[in-house]
This record gives C-alpha cells, sequence and structure tokens, in this order.
C-alpha cells in the first residue's frame, strides 16, 4: 500500500509543482494515505479472551474457538456481534474428501513387480542363517541360468564342508523348484576353517546332475565342479 501511494505521489507531484501546487498536494496526498492505513490497521481485532468460540452467525451453532493473541480481520458487524475473516492452516488428512499429493504421486507411479526369488528372500535367508551358516547373498543370472548363494561357513572339517554344501544345494532347490527357473546352482563360501573371504571357494553343480546323484556324496562329487581360489581354476575336489 505504502509503495502504491508513492508511486501516486511522485507522479502527481512532478505535474503539480510546476503550477506552485506542490506543497497543498503532498499534505493531501499523505493526509489520505495515513486515513486509508487507519482504516485498514482498524479492521484488524486481536482476540482478548484465552478461548474464544466463533459461531456460524450471531447467537449461532459454534463452529470453532480461537485463542488469545489471535488475530481476524473485520469485515462486517451486527450490534455486538463482529463478522471476521481469518486465514489460517489445518493438518489435511484430518479432513474429509482431503487427497494427499504424496499418495497420488505413488499411485501414478510404475510399481515394479517384485521377481520370485526376491519374493522367495526371506525364507532362503532364513534356511541359511538357521541351519548352514552367515548368509552373504543369492542372484540369479538368467542369461547362464545360474544361481549364486553366498554364506559363511565356521570351523568345518573339508569333508563335513562338503556335505554340508551339498545339502544346501538340494534344500535350496527344493525351496525354489517351482518359483525360480534355473539350470545351475553355484554355492560361495569362504574357507572350510572359517578363514578367508566369502566367495573364495566355490561348488557348481547343474540340477540334472544334483537329481541323478545328489543321494551320494561320492557320486555327487565326481560330477561337482569345484575351485578354491574364486573361480580362476575349476576342477575335481579330492
Amino acid at each position: 500500500m505504502a509503495r502504491w501511494w508513492g508511486a501516486v505521489a511522485n507522479t502527481i507531484m512532478h505535474r503539480f509543482y510546476k503550477a506552485g501546487l506542490g506543497g497543498a498536494l503532498l499534505l493531501l496526498i499523505f493526509a489520505l494515505g495515513a486515513v486509508e492505513a487507519k482504516k485498514r490497521l482498524d479492521q484488524i481485532l486481536v482476540v482478548e479472551a484465552s478461548v474464544e468460540n466463533f459461531r456460524a452467525e450471531p447467537n449461532g451453532t459454534k463452529i470453532g474457538t480461537l485463542l488469545e493473541g489471535a488475530e481476524i480481520e473485520q469485515i462486517g458487524a451486527e450490534g455486538q456481534w463482529v463478522r471476521f475473516r481469518v486465514e489460517g492452516w489445518i493438518w489435511g488428512p484430518s479432513l474429509e474428501g482431503f487427497e494427499d499429493p504424496e499418495d497420488q504421486g505413488r499411485a501414478g507411479a510404475t510399481v515394479e513387480p517384485v521377481s520370485p526369488l526376491q519374493d522367495n528372500l526371506p525364507r532362503l535367508k532364513k534356511l541359511i542363517n538357521e541351519k548352514f551358516g552367515v548368509f552373504y547373498g543369492v542372484e540369479l543370472n538368467e542369461d547362464l541360468g545360474q544361481l549364486r548363494l553366498r554364506f559363511r561357513v565356521r570351523d568345518l572339517e573339508v569333508e563335513e564342508w562338503r556335505r554340508r554344501i551339498l545339502t544346501v544345494q538340494r534344500e535350496v532347490t527344493d525351496l525354489l523348484a517351482d518359483a525360480v527357473d534355473f539350470q545351475e546352482i553355484q554355492i560361495e563360501t569362504n574357507r572350510p576353517d572359517g578363514s578367508g573371504e566369502v566367495g573364495s571357494y566355490l561348488v557348481l553343480t547343474t540340477l540334472a546332475d544334483l537329481g541323478r546323484y545328489g543321494d551320494d556324496p561320492e557320486t555327487w562329487r565326481t560330477h561337482t565342479r569345484f575351485s578354491l581360489d574364486g573361480g580362476e581354476n575349476w576342477g575335481a575336489m579330492e
């Protein structure tokens, strides 16, 4: 408002100073501005009571309360009742019919389908942690049709480690058989004594050989490939 009055004053004063009326006109403009400002201030009222009701009409239905210190803008009056306008904010989820923009954004977003392997991940992780070691991860190489499972073992004899790997292959295959499509299963662990990095010892068996020889550990071993150097070299394991 002040900027508006200033702009008007500058324009008009420039014209009337030439006619010798600048001083009188300046007093008139600032007087009008003061009246407008006072009128605006007179319309702003402050609640003095600690809590005050406000109603739909004089003596009408209560529709809310105002706390002490709240400012309202008077826009009318009827006797001792003041009609007012007030601006504020309210928590949207508390309102009937409120639509959360975040929900709308999520609804419009494309939901990625959960893969069968991801869906079975909690059961797979529980199986390994409860019976065989510490679960490190699992992935499916769809191009090779190969499932890769990683976990850590601790303080096992080599023969016991082999039996454990065979058992893991069979139980994991049974768990995922109807959900995940793969033709080979590779188990990746650290060294049987608990040392080394997970992934240094690898065991790879096809599901066909696992199905044929999985009940006989010795035959299974001759149809399984082993790597003791993280996959650089493969061969049978004595």
